[in-house]
């Protein structure tokens, strides 16, 4: 009988837990209008579950490559403050501010990568330090009153708060951000299982002597999934400016969680080399969901962590027996086929 893949039982995995979840509170809240299974509510989770799906996105290719990115949340909020300074202080055109927030992005995950791939700094300290710098940058250009107390800079214009609504303008409609979240995960599942790039990835995050002894550069792929990190940090960033039509230093604040998470509930292994953005996005909507019951049903947010912990703790422990019991299946068969 032919073994299932992990990344395949552990999306399968996902969507039972977020079927379950689902029930769950559909039986505690209730299933009308205005409960939780309504179309608005559904589309609310969906809307909450798209800047983490799209960071999501960029988090995976660094697991995959078995890095991590703790700096996403001070990243955001750098960017943030970067286009909130252009607000304030200039008369640039919208277009220009946006495009000065995704070079910051960018500019983020170039130092990422850099550290990681180019230093050899391990990746929770490089992005462990990158996080506090980061943060640091966004205080020091926050946008001040005249007492030099730092102030949240409204972004209400709108060119700019446009796209933080729906297509439609109403509050029912779809969602610019979902739309975008769409495009990054049909692009995102693309280039990993269509390019040689997304091949890159996989054997980079499985093997990295291996990777290197068969001509891929490692260097440029690591620091390439950190610089696409960076870059779905920013477009993240600007759409939740957009959403709240302001800026503050506390952006993203323990935002550095919730790609993870979602990645890692989704499918991605924290050993690196298994997972896909698919999955990720099921992660992301499982966090949403449990965010939205809670919500719903007036729970201590406390509870929330405490599942979303112990959720996390036990598909890591999946992935450790799963892996373990695969490399025994594989030294059974090298040892019978010696045999032979």
């Amino acid at each position: 009988m032919k073994q299932m893949n992990q990344t395949t039982l552990r999306r399968l995995i996902s969507v039972g837990l977020l079927a379950i979840l689902i029930a769950l509170f559909t039986i505690m809240v209730g299933a009308g209008s205005g409960k939780f299974l309504s179309s608005d509510n559904l589309m609310q989770i969906v809307r909450d579950a798209s800047v983490p799906g799209i960071i999501g996105v960029g988090v995976t290719y660094v697991i995959i490559t078995s890095g991590i990115d703790l700096s996403t949340g001070s990243a955001i909020a750098l960017v943030g403050m970067v286009m909130a300074n252009i607000y304030a202080y200039t008369l640039w055109p919208i277009p220009v501010m946006i495009l000065m927030g995704i070079l910051t992005g960018l500019l983020c995950g170039v130092v990422n990568g850099y550290v990681v791939a180019k230093m050899e700094v391990p990746e929770f300290i490089a992005t462990l330090a990158t996080m506090s710098i980061f943060r640091a940058l966004a205080y020091i250009i926050a946008v001040t009153d005249d007492n030099g107390v730092i102030m949240s800079q409204p972004m209400n214009v709108s060119q700019y708060a446009f796209l933080g609504g729906t297509i439609d303008g109403t509050a029912y409609g779809i969602p610019y951000v979902c739309i975008v979240l769409i495009i990054f995960i049909i692009v995102g599942q693309l280039v990993l299982r269509c390019t040689r790039f997304g091949t890159n990835l996989y054997a980079v995050g499985a093997n990295k002597k291996a990777a290197t002894l068969s001509g891929i550069n490692v260097e440029r792929v690591r620091m390439a999934a950190y610089v696409i990190t960076g870059f779905c940090v920013s477009v993240g960033s600007v759409f939740t400016t957009a959403r709240l039509q302001s800026a503050t230093t506390a952006l993203g604040t323990d935002f550095e969680f919730s790609p993870i998470a979602a990645a890692v509930v989704g499918g991605v292994a924290l050993s690196g080399g298994s997972g896909d953005v698919v999955g990720t996005l099921i992660g992301a909507l499982f966090m949403a969901t449990l965010e939205n019951g809670v919500r719903k049903l007036d729970m201590n947010t406390a509870y929330q962590y405490i599942i979303k912990g112990v959720i996390i703790i036990c598909v890591v422990m999946f992935d450790a027996v799963y892996k373990k019991r695969m490399d025994r299946i594989a030294k059974e068969k090298g040892a019978k086929e010696g045999l032979e």
